[in-house]
């Protein structure tokens, strides 16, 4: 076998592996890479890991590319199958192609990727990956959990964080917080980390003397103010690239402002706690997760139930705005939990949305379901159908693209 085509199988079985860390331990593909940074604390696996996970990220098309080019369609045919570990068939869900084609996909995205790397194969080090990409990688396996937290308390814990640092640096803060701010909606983990990312870029670029931390309310949204004296190159970054990341992950928009004096002012736009509350019943998790992708934006907060009996209690307890729901369920009669929650006056009134591969809209209507859609789910469908169904309480968000 020709030394690339064995590169290239190389390539496919470690990606085909990549979360069997004992498996990747000893797989010939890393000797291809010997020079490692002799301070470096990664196994072999992490490393290995790290290498192939950057090198797909590599091949994400830029910004404003058309989201169905073919390099959209190869890219996410490689995470959705190998980062994110999806089946094939649930990977044919999520992309809404054959079998066939995905296959032509996932050829193409190897070839790509056995290209880069054989390219770096020559001597190259595998050398520990920024924050940012350290970052996207644990985002990618992280399941969002939106809740209701309190300002002060995400402020005081990022704080509390940052001490040694401010102290060391002769940083002091200078925290003005209402005695009576509303409570915001977002995963706190996240939000507390970009916070402390942001925050200790600030730190690291400043003089001794002193940063601001106050908040303003604007609509549904509680701004927490960031300023600096110092004219920060944020752009460069890693601490900022990763707190972008980890906002873009839950619909948090981080803005940048100019300040008096020349300094800079970063704004962390929080979405306030009454969101609209949406019920996902599927018995596929990769629905529930793509899902809170599509809406995070938005800021819905997403109720999750893989079984009937499950999203028959929390659609009486919880009371969502309004309901999605898989009718082909292992188990589970779809149609049958439509009517049930259709006859039951605590739900009746909850608007139901038909998701499903089923070509039916007419049985879904004459059933009581306020809308249909036909899987794969398109973004902009599932936003739009909401927003019609839930009302006008979005119209603060920016516009789809």
């Amino acid at each position: 076998m020709e030394p690339e085509a064995e590169f290239r199988k190389q390539v496919k079985d470690a990606l085909e592996h990549l979360y069997d860390t004992a498996y990747l331990e000893t797989h010939p593909l890393l000797s291809q890479f010997p020079n490692q940074p002799a301070d470096s604390r990664l196994t072999r696996a992490q490393k290995l890991r790290g290498l192939l996970k950057e090198t797909i990220e590599a091949l994400r098309p830029p910004e404003g590319s058309p989201s169905g080019s073919p390099e959209w369609r190869s890219y996410l045919a490689l995470r959705y199958r190998y980062v994110r570990g999806l089946s094939a068939g649930e990977t044919e869900s999520e992309l809404g192609i054959s079998l066939r084609q995905l296959q032509r996909e996932l050829h193409k995205g190897l070839d790509a990727v056995a290209a880069l790397l054989w390219d770096k194969r020559a001597g190259a080090a595998v050398s520990p990956m920024p924050d940012a990409a350290q970052d996207l990688h644990e985002l990618d396996q992280w399941e969002i959990s939106r809740q209701n937290c309190e300002v002060r308390t995400l402020v005081d814990d990022t704080l509390w964080m940052l001490k040694p640092l401010l102290d060391e640096r002769s940083v002091t803060m200078q925290v003005d917080l209402p005695t009576n701010l509303a409570p915001v909606f977002v995963d706190a983990t996240l939000t507390r980390h970009a916070l402390f990312k942001v925050l200790r870029m600030l730190i690291r670029n400043s003089q001794p003397g002193t940063l601001s931390l106050r908040t303003r309310t604007e609509g549904t949204q509680t701004k927490i103010v960031l300023q600096s004296a110092e004219r920060v190159t944020y752009e460069k970054e890693e601490d900022w690239k990763a707190a972008q990341l980890i906002c873009q992950q839950q619909g948090v928009r981080l803005e940048v402002e100019p300040a008096a004096g020349g300094g800079i002012e970063i704004v962390f736009a929080l979405p306030q706690a009454s969101q609209p509350r949406v019920l996902v019943i599927d018995d596929n998790a990769a629905i529930h997760t793509l899902f809170e992708r599509y809406l995070a934006p938005h800021h819905y907060e997403l109720l999750h139930a893989r079984g009937g009996q499950e999203a028959l209690q929390l659609a009486t307890e919880k009371q969502p705005d309004a309901i999605t729901l898989d009718v082909m369920m292992p188990n589970v009669d779809g149609w049958q939990v439509l009517r049930t929650l259709i006859g039951n006056p605590a739900t009746a009134r909850i608007p139901i949305i038909i998701c499903s591969v089923l070509k039916e809209p007419e049985l879904a209507f004459s059933l009581g379901a306020r809308a249909y859609l036909k899987k794969p789910v398109e973004r902009i469908e599932l936003v739009s159908t909401l927003a019609r169904l839930v009302g006008a309480k979005h119209s603060h968000e920016p516009p789809l693209h």
